[in-house]
Protein backbone atom coordinates (compact mmCIF):
# COMPACT_ATOMS: atom_id res chain seq x y z
CA UNK A 1 0.00 0.00 0.00
CA UNK A 2 1.36 3.42 -0.96
CA UNK A 3 0.79 6.46 1.26
CA UNK A 4 1.50 10.10 0.07
CA UNK A 5 2.37 12.88 2.48
CA UNK A 6 0.45 15.80 0.95
CA UNK A 7 2.08 19.26 0.66
CA UNK A 8 0.67 22.59 -0.58
CA UNK A 9 0.74 22.78 -4.37
CA UNK A 10 2.28 20.27 -6.74
CA UNK A 11 5.40 18.30 -5.73
CA UNK A 12 8.41 17.56 -7.88
CA UNK A 13 9.56 14.00 -8.51
CA UNK A 14 12.35 14.37 -5.94
CA UNK A 15 9.91 15.65 -3.34
CA UNK A 16 7.64 12.76 -4.14
CA UNK A 17 10.47 10.30 -3.47
CA UNK A 18 10.97 11.75 0.01
CA UNK A 19 7.29 12.04 0.77
CA UNK A 20 6.34 8.48 -0.10
CA UNK A 21 6.35 5.96 2.71
CA UNK A 22 5.97 2.30 1.91
CA UNK A 23 4.23 0.06 4.36
CA UNK A 24 5.19 -3.51 3.81
CA UNK A 25 7.59 -4.89 1.28
CA UNK A 26 5.35 -6.91 -0.96
CA UNK A 27 5.87 -6.87 -4.73
CA UNK A 28 2.39 -5.42 -5.21
CA UNK A 29 3.25 -2.41 -3.05
CA UNK A 30 6.40 -1.75 -5.06
CA UNK A 31 4.47 -1.89 -8.33
CA UNK A 32 1.84 0.51 -6.94
CA UNK A 33 4.59 2.91 -5.94
CA UNK A 34 6.17 2.77 -9.40
CA UNK A 35 2.82 3.34 -11.10
CA UNK A 36 2.05 6.35 -8.89
CA UNK A 37 5.39 7.96 -9.75
CA UNK A 38 4.75 7.51 -13.48
CA UNK A 39 1.31 9.10 -13.25
CA UNK A 40 2.63 12.05 -11.27
CA UNK A 41 5.54 12.54 -13.67
CA UNK A 42 3.12 12.61 -16.64
CA UNK A 43 0.94 15.22 -14.89
CA UNK A 44 3.98 17.44 -14.23
CA UNK A 45 5.12 17.26 -17.86
CA UNK A 46 1.68 18.22 -19.18
CA UNK A 47 1.43 21.12 -16.71
CA UNK A 48 4.82 22.57 -17.74
CA UNK A 49 3.94 22.21 -21.42
CA UNK A 50 0.63 24.07 -21.05
CA UNK A 51 2.33 26.94 -19.15
CA UNK A 52 4.99 27.32 -21.84
CA UNK A 53 2.36 27.42 -24.59
CA UNK A 54 0.37 30.10 -22.78
CA UNK A 55 3.51 32.26 -22.39
CA UNK A 56 4.26 31.97 -26.12
CA UNK A 57 0.72 33.00 -27.07
CA UNK A 58 0.80 35.93 -24.64
CA UNK A 59 4.12 37.21 -26.02
CA UNK A 60 2.92 36.99 -29.63
CA UNK A 61 -0.26 38.94 -28.82
CA UNK A 62 1.69 41.64 -26.98
CA UNK A 63 4.16 41.97 -29.82
CA UNK A 64 1.40 42.27 -32.42
CA UNK A 65 -0.41 44.96 -30.40
CA UNK A 66 2.79 46.98 -30.03
CA UNK A 67 3.50 46.82 -33.77
CA UNK A 68 0.02 47.63 -35.10
CA UNK A 69 0.01 51.36 -34.14
CA UNK A 70 3.27 51.81 -36.02
CA UNK A 71 1.83 50.53 -39.28
CA UNK A 72 1.39 53.44 -41.70
CA UNK A 73 -1.12 53.50 -44.56
CA UNK A 74 0.42 52.79 -47.92
CA UNK A 75 0.90 55.50 -50.54
CA UNK A 76 -1.88 53.95 -52.56
CA UNK A 77 -4.29 54.15 -49.62
CA UNK A 78 -3.40 57.80 -48.96
CA UNK A 79 -3.79 58.62 -52.64
CA UNK A 80 -7.22 57.04 -52.80
CA UNK A 81 -8.29 59.08 -49.76
CA UNK A 82 -7.17 62.36 -51.36
CA UNK A 83 -8.93 61.53 -54.62
CA UNK A 84 -12.11 60.79 -52.72
CA UNK A 85 -12.08 64.24 -51.11
CA UNK A 86 -11.31 65.91 -54.43
CA UNK A 87 -14.24 64.22 -56.13
CA UNK A 88 -16.50 65.36 -53.32
CA UNK A 89 -15.39 68.99 -53.64
CA UNK A 90 -15.74 68.97 -57.42
CA UNK A 91 -19.23 67.52 -57.25
CA UNK A 92 -20.71 70.92 -56.25
CA UNK A 93 -21.77 72.58 -59.49
CA UNK A 94 -23.57 75.93 -59.33
CA UNK A 95 -25.90 76.61 -62.23
CA UNK A 96 -26.80 80.28 -61.99
CA UNK A 97 -27.92 82.78 -64.59
CA UNK A 98 -25.89 86.02 -64.65
CA UNK A 99 -28.87 88.19 -63.79
CA UNK A 100 -29.44 90.34 -60.73
CA UNK A 101 -32.72 88.63 -59.77
CA UNK A 102 -31.28 85.11 -59.97
CA UNK A 103 -28.25 86.17 -57.87
CA UNK A 104 -30.55 87.68 -55.23
CA UNK A 105 -32.72 84.56 -55.08
CA UNK A 106 -29.81 82.12 -54.98
CA UNK A 107 -27.94 83.91 -52.19
CA UNK A 108 -31.09 84.32 -50.11
CA UNK A 109 -31.92 80.62 -50.49
CA UNK A 110 -28.51 79.64 -49.07
CA UNK A 111 -28.70 81.93 -46.04
CA UNK A 112 -27.87 80.69 -42.54
CA UNK A 113 -29.28 82.62 -39.57
CA UNK A 114 -26.90 81.00 -37.09
CA UNK A 115 -23.78 81.92 -39.04
CA UNK A 116 -25.16 85.37 -39.88
CA UNK A 117 -25.50 86.14 -36.17
CA UNK A 118 -21.86 85.15 -35.63
CA UNK A 119 -20.66 87.33 -38.53
CA UNK A 120 -22.51 90.37 -37.22
CA UNK A 121 -20.44 90.20 -34.04
CA UNK A 122 -17.21 89.25 -35.82
CA UNK A 123 -17.34 92.24 -38.18
CA UNK A 124 -18.45 94.62 -35.39
CA UNK A 125 -21.35 95.95 -37.44
CA UNK A 126 -23.03 97.87 -34.61
CA UNK A 127 -19.75 99.50 -33.62
CA UNK A 128 -19.11 100.89 -37.09
CA UNK A 129 -22.60 102.35 -37.21
CA UNK A 130 -23.75 101.17 -40.64
CA UNK A 131 -26.60 98.85 -41.51
CA UNK A 132 -25.00 95.71 -42.86
CA UNK A 133 -27.07 92.61 -43.53
CA UNK A 134 -25.32 89.23 -43.41
CA UNK A 135 -26.71 86.08 -44.98
CA UNK A 136 -24.15 83.84 -43.30
CA UNK A 137 -22.46 82.53 -46.47
CA UNK A 138 -18.80 81.52 -46.53
CA UNK A 139 -16.22 83.27 -48.71
CA UNK A 140 -15.19 80.13 -50.69
CA UNK A 141 -18.83 79.64 -51.68
CA UNK A 142 -19.10 83.25 -52.88
CA UNK A 143 -15.90 82.72 -54.89
CA UNK A 144 -17.38 79.64 -56.54
CA UNK A 145 -20.48 81.63 -57.49
CA UNK A 146 -18.34 84.38 -58.99
CA UNK A 147 -16.36 81.83 -60.98
CA UNK A 148 -19.52 80.18 -62.33
CA UNK A 149 -20.99 83.54 -63.37
CA UNK A 150 -17.93 84.79 -65.21
CA UNK A 151 -17.21 88.52 -65.42
CA UNK A 152 -20.43 90.38 -64.75
CA UNK A 153 -21.55 93.57 -66.54
CA UNK A 154 -20.74 96.83 -64.77
CA UNK A 155 -24.44 97.55 -64.24
CA UNK A 156 -24.88 94.34 -62.21
CA UNK A 157 -21.62 94.92 -60.34
CA UNK A 158 -22.77 98.42 -59.42
CA UNK A 159 -26.13 97.10 -58.15
CA UNK A 160 -24.38 94.44 -56.08
CA UNK A 161 -21.88 96.84 -54.51
CA UNK A 162 -24.72 99.20 -53.58
CA UNK A 163 -26.65 96.39 -51.86
CA UNK A 164 -27.16 96.34 -48.09
CA UNK A 165 -26.35 92.63 -48.14
CA UNK A 166 -22.69 92.03 -47.29
CA UNK A 167 -22.39 88.86 -49.40
CA UNK A 168 -23.67 90.67 -52.50
CA UNK A 169 -21.07 93.40 -52.09
CA UNK A 170 -18.48 90.67 -51.48
CA UNK A 171 -19.48 88.98 -54.74
CA UNK A 172 -19.05 92.26 -56.62
CA UNK A 173 -15.56 92.82 -55.16
CA UNK A 174 -14.39 89.26 -55.86
CA UNK A 175 -15.66 89.44 -59.43
CA UNK A 176 -13.75 92.65 -60.17
CA UNK A 177 -10.57 91.40 -58.49
CA UNK A 178 -10.62 88.14 -60.43
CA UNK A 179 -11.13 90.01 -63.69
CA UNK A 180 -8.27 92.42 -62.96
CA UNK A 181 -5.89 89.56 -62.12
CA UNK A 182 -6.28 87.91 -65.52
CA UNK A 183 -6.46 91.11 -67.57
CA UNK A 184 -3.48 91.84 -69.81
CA UNK A 185 -5.06 94.83 -71.52
CA UNK A 186 -3.89 98.20 -70.16
CA UNK A 187 -7.08 99.97 -71.16
CA UNK A 188 -9.18 97.31 -69.47
CA UNK A 189 -7.07 97.59 -66.32
CA UNK A 190 -7.65 101.35 -66.33
CA UNK A 191 -11.41 100.87 -66.69
CA UNK A 192 -11.47 98.35 -63.83
CA UNK A 193 -9.40 100.59 -61.56
CA UNK A 194 -11.58 103.63 -62.20
CA UNK A 195 -14.72 101.60 -61.63
CA UNK A 196 -13.25 100.26 -58.38
CA UNK A 197 -11.99 103.58 -57.01
CA UNK A 198 -14.90 105.76 -58.14
CA UNK A 199 -18.01 103.55 -58.33
CA UNK A 200 -17.31 100.76 -55.82
CA UNK A 201 -15.43 102.53 -53.03
CA UNK A 202 -18.51 103.63 -51.10
CA UNK A 203 -19.73 100.02 -50.98
CA UNK A 204 -16.38 98.74 -49.72
CA UNK A 205 -17.23 99.37 -46.10
CA UNK A 206 -15.65 96.62 -44.06
CA UNK A 207 -12.14 95.34 -43.53
CA UNK A 208 -12.59 92.08 -45.45
CA UNK A 209 -13.74 93.92 -48.59
CA UNK A 210 -10.76 96.29 -48.33
CA UNK A 211 -8.14 93.64 -47.63
CA UNK A 212 -9.07 91.37 -50.54
CA UNK A 213 -9.11 94.15 -53.14
CA UNK A 214 -6.96 97.19 -52.27
CA UNK A 215 -3.59 95.64 -53.07
CA UNK A 216 -4.87 93.57 -56.00
CA UNK A 217 -6.58 96.45 -57.82
CA UNK A 218 -5.52 99.87 -56.50
CA UNK A 219 -1.96 98.89 -55.60
CA UNK A 220 -1.43 96.92 -58.79
CA UNK A 221 -2.59 99.78 -60.98
CA UNK A 222 -0.84 102.66 -59.19
CA UNK A 223 2.62 101.15 -58.70
CA UNK A 224 4.28 102.64 -61.77
CA UNK A 225 2.15 105.80 -61.96
CA UNK A 226 3.65 108.40 -59.57
CA UNK A 227 1.19 111.16 -60.41
CA UNK A 228 -1.89 108.99 -59.93
CA UNK A 229 -0.33 107.50 -56.83
CA UNK A 230 0.16 110.94 -55.36
CA UNK A 231 -3.39 111.99 -56.21
CA UNK A 232 -5.19 108.93 -54.90
CA UNK A 233 -3.03 107.73 -52.02
CA UNK A 234 -1.77 110.99 -50.55
CA UNK A 235 -4.42 113.55 -51.49
CA UNK A 236 -7.70 111.63 -51.46
CA UNK A 237 -7.58 108.33 -49.61
CA UNK A 238 -5.15 108.86 -46.72
CA UNK A 239 -6.73 112.23 -45.82
CA UNK A 240 -10.31 110.96 -46.04
CA UNK A 241 -12.53 111.05 -42.98
CA UNK A 242 -13.80 107.61 -43.95
CA UNK A 243 -11.70 104.93 -42.25
CA UNK A 244 -12.14 102.45 -45.12
CA UNK A 245 -10.54 104.92 -47.56
CA UNK A 246 -7.52 105.26 -45.26
CA UNK A 247 -7.33 101.50 -44.95
CA UNK A 248 -7.43 101.13 -48.74
CA UNK A 249 -4.48 103.53 -48.96
CA UNK A 250 -2.19 101.63 -46.57
CA UNK A 251 -3.19 98.12 -47.65
CA UNK A 252 -2.71 98.98 -51.35
CA UNK A 253 1.01 99.51 -50.67
CA UNK A 254 1.41 95.79 -50.00
CA UNK A 255 1.63 95.38 -53.77
CA UNK A 256 4.49 97.90 -53.78
CA UNK A 257 6.22 95.88 -51.04
CA UNK A 258 6.00 92.71 -53.14
CA UNK A 259 7.81 94.60 -55.90
CA UNK A 260 10.53 95.80 -53.51
CA UNK A 261 9.20 99.34 -52.97
CA UNK A 262 8.65 100.31 -49.32
CA UNK A 263 8.93 104.11 -49.33
CA UNK A 264 5.18 104.72 -49.66
CA UNK A 265 4.39 102.24 -46.90
CA UNK A 266 6.67 104.10 -44.48
CA UNK A 267 5.33 107.54 -45.41
CA UNK A 268 1.68 106.52 -45.12
CA UNK A 269 2.36 104.71 -41.84
CA UNK A 270 3.80 107.91 -40.38
CA UNK A 271 0.71 109.85 -41.47
CA UNK A 272 -1.54 107.27 -39.78
CA UNK A 273 0.50 107.16 -36.59
CA UNK A 274 -2.05 109.17 -34.59
CA UNK A 275 -5.17 107.73 -36.22
CA UNK A 276 -7.99 107.08 -33.75
CA UNK A 277 -9.31 103.90 -35.40
CA UNK A 278 -7.91 100.58 -34.22
CA UNK A 279 -8.72 99.01 -37.60
CA UNK A 280 -6.30 101.49 -39.19
CA UNK A 281 -3.54 100.59 -36.75
CA UNK A 282 -4.15 96.89 -37.35
CA UNK A 283 -3.88 97.37 -41.11
CA UNK A 284 -0.74 99.48 -40.68
CA UNK A 285 0.88 96.91 -38.41
CA UNK A 286 0.00 94.10 -40.81
CA UNK A 287 1.50 96.02 -43.76
CA UNK A 288 4.70 96.83 -41.86
CA UNK A 289 5.09 93.14 -40.96
CA UNK A 290 4.79 92.30 -44.65
CA UNK A 291 7.52 94.86 -45.33
CA UNK A 292 9.72 93.16 -42.74
CA UNK A 293 9.51 89.88 -44.68
CA UNK A 294 11.04 91.42 -47.81
CA UNK A 295 14.76 91.85 -48.37
CA UNK A 296 15.25 95.47 -49.40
Amino acid sequence: MVIFKKKKGLMSTAELDHSVFICGSSVQDQEDEKHAKQVYHQIMVETRSSKQNSRIVEKSVTKRNSIEPLIQPTKRARKEKVNKVTVKSNSTIINLKPTLSSIHEHLAAQASRERAAILLKYFRVKEHGHEDIFLGLRVPYIRSISKSLGFLPFAILKSLIDSKCHEERLLSVINVVDKYKISQDLNEQKVLFEFYIKEMREGIDNWDLVDMSASQVAGSYLINKPELKKTWLYEKLITSGRLWDRRIAIVSTQHFINKGECEDTIKLSEILLDDKEDLIHKATGWTLREMGKVNI
